[in-house]
């Protein structure tokens, strides 16, 4: 796995472009300036150099080498700080009950993988912490099939639903399925159907 995301992030330009993903950056404006948060599995970077463009302070982690050389690019380029780690969840060290604020945008993992997953990023959220989340939906399998540049992961286990979201982050937390148009870089292009959810931020999509 860490040899396919180092190539990916190691082709030109950005895979998934140098552009904040859309519904995160929507949710971002509810959140304080100075707010730590933590950007897991954060390839090169375009969420957590956007985050620290509006005042925040951000902790990105990934498994992919190329992954940190991108964003540490993007984030000079910008004129930010970031600090981005390289490993995998259960390697990184973080603190727990240390961060405000923790994005997940398309962190798919198999299933034993993301349960475990999840029980370890979110020990690492504050008491009464927040969550904003975009990942594929297992609804998407059909319009990747009909359109391979929307992306996504090609087996069931990997993608989620909206109960196993539940499960993982909390029946607190405002989840929902739908249809968007995405383009981002080369790999996310076309309409496709996502899970969106966001967890202790003001309840207005």
């Amino acid at each position: 796995m860490k040899e396919f995301w180092n190539q990916r992030y190691s082709e030109p330009g950005f895979a998934y472009g140098d552009e904040p993903n859309q519904f995160f950056k929507f949710q971002l404006n509810k959140v304080k300036p100075g707010s730590k948060i933590l950007f897991p599995a954060e390839g090169e970077g375009r969420n957590s150099v956007y985050a620290a463009t509006k005042g925040m302070v951000a902790t990105a982690f990934d498994i992919s080498d190329s992954g940190k050389l991108k964003a540490l690019q993007l984030a000079e380029k910008n004129g930010v700080n970031i600090d981005y780690l390289v490993g995998s969840y259960d390697e990184v060290p973080l603190e727990d009950k240390f961060f405000d604020g923790i994005v997940f945008t398309y962190t798919h993992f198999p299933k034993g993988i993301k349960e475990d997953f999840f029980y370890n990023i979110i020990k690492k959220l504050k008491p009464n912490g927040w969550i904003i989340f975009e990942c594929f939906s297992i609804k998407n399998l059909p319009h990747r099939e009909a359109n391979p540049n929307i992306g996504g992961p090609q087996q069931e286990e990997m993608l989620y639903t909206v109960d196993e979201l539940e499960s993982l982050i909390g029946k607190d937390a405002k989840i929902w399925e739908e249809m968007t148009e995405l383009n981002e870089g080369k790999y996310h292009v076309g309409k496709g159907c996502v899970i969106r959810a966001f967890k202790g931020l003001p309840n207005d999509q």
